[in-house]
């Protein structure tokens, strides 16, 4: 399991076509806080980190006939990462704008294939080519029968001297009508229980990435760190009408990981850190 916080996309909200009832437009917001982890590495052990991380995202979906249709979205992403004696860069507030474009079909009989391309732009340096991410979804879901979808596609990174590709494979299983798993490595890794329609709760794994360039002015000039952690959580969704729903979360990270590299992300030194409590919500509206 350590591997899958090593191999995960910068937390997005992702495009997906959606199913019945139909809402073309979706705006969602969440708050992500994780409590203070201690360093367990030699030089900077017992130093404490803490992460926090706001996001809010807009999609729209074009369909040009029930079978096929445009996605496209926009998002901010900004995260805190608060380490007091950090020896490699002063900056601890980071933001992304996120803008993507993609589109769906059904035209394959049991197939819903879904492909995006976005690009992740620094607010705080406007470049596109040192301080950008990109990144490209391929997803495909295969209804294997009423109760078992299967998930296959990848995902594509690219920037800050970097690349990399993660598969997308797994499943969804609805063995009766109130419970649901989620084993679809690695977007969602859930098993939901459903008290009523309106209200359920889950047990999930929460993975959290989060890469960047640090400014040209720091003690590590335009350096570069990747944050990785992952835990458990459990999850309360309120789903009080179609379309709406609002999800309160709290959990426990294990160990986790502070990679810091030079500007061509060589070099690199991580610094370990103990797992730690959080805690946050979501609220999505589809219209």
């Amino acid at each position: 399991m350590k591997k899958i916080a090593l191999l995960l996309l910068l937390v997005i909200t992702p495009l997906l076509a959606q199913d019945d009832p139909f809402y073309p437009f979706s705006v969602s917001g969440s708050y992500l806080g994780v409590g203070e982890a201690k360093f367990h590495t030699s030089d900077v052990e017992g130093q404490k980190l803490r992460y926090t991380q706001v996001d809010g995202a807009f999609t729209f979906t074009y369909p040009f006939n029930p079978v096929c249709g445009l996605l496209f979205g926009a998002a901010y992403i900004g995260s805190d990462v608060d380490w007091k004696e950090n020896p490699d860069f002063n900056e601890t507030r980071f933001n992304y704008i996120n803008f993507s474009v993609g589109g769906f079909t059904k035209a394959y009989d049991r197939w819903l294939w879904t492909g995006t391309a976005g690009i992740f732009i620094d607010t705080e340096e406007f470049d596109l080519h040192d301080y950008a991410i990109y990144q490209g979804v391929l997803q495909g879901k295969y209804e294997l029968n009423d109760w078992t979808i299967i998930n296959l596609g990848f995902i594509f990174e690219a920037g800050l001297n970097q690349e990399h590709i993660w598969p997308i494979i797994g499943f969804e299983l609805f063995p009766c009508e109130n419970w649901r798993l989620n084993v679809v490595y690695p977007m969602n890794l859930k098993y939901e229980y459903f008290i009523w329609p309106e209200l359920s709760v889950a047990a999930s794994v929460r993975i959290i990435r989060n890469l960047h360039r640090v400014k040209d002015t720091e003690p590590l000039p335009k350096g570069i760190f990747e944050y990785q952690t992952w835990g458990g959580e459990l999850d309360l969704l309120y789903n009080p009408f179609a379309g709406f729903f609002i999800k309160g979360f709290a959990g426990s990270t294990f160990r986790g990981d502070l990679k810091v590299t030079d500007r061509s992300y060589n070099n690199a030194v991580h610094y370990k850190f103990d797992g730690s409590f959080f805690g946050g919500g979501t609220v999505s509206w589809n219209f």
